[in-house]
């Protein structure tokens, strides 16, 4: 990152009190050097969850680990305080790891105004869809910024004939003016299964109806068709995820066996147990956890607090980002993976979205189509650290998209409006299934 002292935030937002920023053209001092398709890519750094979830018969236990999923999509944005770059109509972004991760995903911009982003995943061997399409409403409050990510998610299991459907909670950067920035999601996350009843619901708690010591923390309880409460979860959206037999959970509330008191609450009392499901067995062993293996980082479920840089108390808020509470009996879903030790550094990202934007892979360079993201100057400028640079460009491919969009307002190439198989729900945008393909005659000159 270069030094943003010489910007002024407030000389520029001043003027935008109230009013919806996604319409408003940013200086590139506000950007990390990502597109917000790359941003949708990193729902699925823990996509491994997915794999264990479909291979589990359990019902409860599936459900459990799809929240979990769910919630490890919002971890990325711990100490992400950079904007991404708004997507030109017609963007695209390819993201292949067969090899490695077994999935792949592809993500389009179909529409400038509002901004829609659509996207479509796959595992490699079928078992499970991950699609859907994310228009986000970014508005600015005064002394801090919120995001609303409207659109739904829809999470497929072709073989088992089951469909999951969610909204992601709102975000909030605080401290945009004064004061140290810091991210809040809160709001409630509501998972319904469409084949078999059973729904998960999640409640994020928010900085102003609470106190500091409960901030970035949620809990909620998986529902079964006949609207009875089976299993409790708790955790924090940022560092784990948790789950536990009802009975266990009255008796924590209660403040029986396992209850801690207020003030190991607030400082986050770390457990000596590692937590492992019970269903461990049914575990899926990818390459993935090879690579993390081999580049010294552990895998999800057994990164511990103690090798994460960023695994401090949240200086903002009085409390520490440590969610486990330690409680007889319970389980870890999943846990956020250590960063890079100097991530700091580098927009505060993750191992898995530092590979994002590479280009160096002349071979990939060479399949993918003129329309994708890594090929885009301004956000490589912003990379390479050269802000006059990525503002210009930022600047060109603005005033040509103004352009190309008053000749052409059509919407995208590879996705269309459909309708959901299983749901029978009208979507915003469905994948056409023509883009593996990779037939890129006419794809639009964007940059």
């Amino acid at each position: 990152m270069r030094p943003r002292e010489d910007f002024s935030v407030w000389e520029f937002l001043k003027n935008c009190v109230g009013k919806e920023l996604t319409r408003i053209a940013m200086p590139v001092h506000f950007n990390e050097p990502l597109s917000f398709l790359q941003r949708v890519c990193e729902y699925l750094e823990y996509s491994h969850l997915l794999f264990e979830a479909e291979r589990c018969d359990d019902p409860v236990q599936r459900l459990e680990l799809i929240t979990a999923f769910a919630v490890s999509g919002a971890s990325s944005n711990w100490a992400r305080l950079g904007k991404p770059f708004n997507p030109l109509q017609g963007e695209t972004f390819e993201l292949d790891r067969s090899q490695d991760r077994c999935f792949r995903a592809v993500c389009e911009q179909v529409s400038h105004h509002p901004p829609t982003s659509a996207f479509h995943a796959e595992a490699t061997d079928g078992s499970w869809i991950f699609h859907g399409a994310v228009t986000p409403k970014l508005s600015f409050l005064g002394k801090s910024v919120e995001i609303n990510p409207r659109g739904t998610v829809t999470l497929e299991f072709p073989k088992r004939l089951e469909v999951y459907t969610w909204q992601n909670v709102l975000c909030k950067i605080h401290n945009i003016i004064v004061g140290k920035l810091w991210v809040e999601h809160y709001g409630e996350l509501s998972i319904r299964c469409h084949g078999n009843g059973y729904r998960s619901e999640l409640k994020w708690n928010s900085h102003s109806l609470i106190g500091t010591d409960q901030r970035h923390k949620l809990h909620g309880y998986i529902v079964d068709p006949a609207g009875k409460k089976v299993k409790a979860m708790y955790g924090k959206w940022m560092d784990a995820l948790y789950s536990l037999p009802m009975d266990t959970w009255k008796r924590h509330k209660k403040g029986g066996s396992g209850r801690k008191r207020i003030s190991e609450l607030s400082i986050g009392a770390v457990g000596s147990g590692d937590g492992r499901p019970r269903w461990k067995s049914f575990s899926v062993e990818l390459p993935m956890q090879q690579e993390q293996s081999t580049n010294s980082e552990p895998t999800s479920s057994t990164a511990g607090p103690d090798n994460c840089e960023d695994r401090e108390g949240d200086e903002e808020s009085g409390a520490s980002t440590l969610a486990d509470l330690s409680i007889p009996g319970q389980a870890l879903l999943w846990r956020r993976a250590p960063r890079p030790a100097d991530s700091r550094r580098y927009f505060s990202f993750t191992r898995f979205t530092l590979a994002l934007n590479d280009n160096s892979d002349a071979e990939l360079l060479a399949r993918l189509p003129g329309t994708d993201t890594r090929r885009r100057p301004d956000v490589r400028a912003l990379e390479l650290g050269d802000l006059a640079l990525a503002q210009a460009e930022k600047s060109r491919l603005e005033e040509k998209q103004r352009q190309a969009l008053r000749r052409n307002s059509s919407g995208g190439v590879w996705f269309r409006p459909g309708r959901n198989r299983h749901t029978g729900w009208e979507a915003d945008w469905m994948f056409t299934g023509d883009y593996w393909a990779r037939d890129w005659a006419g794809c639009p000159d964007i940059y």
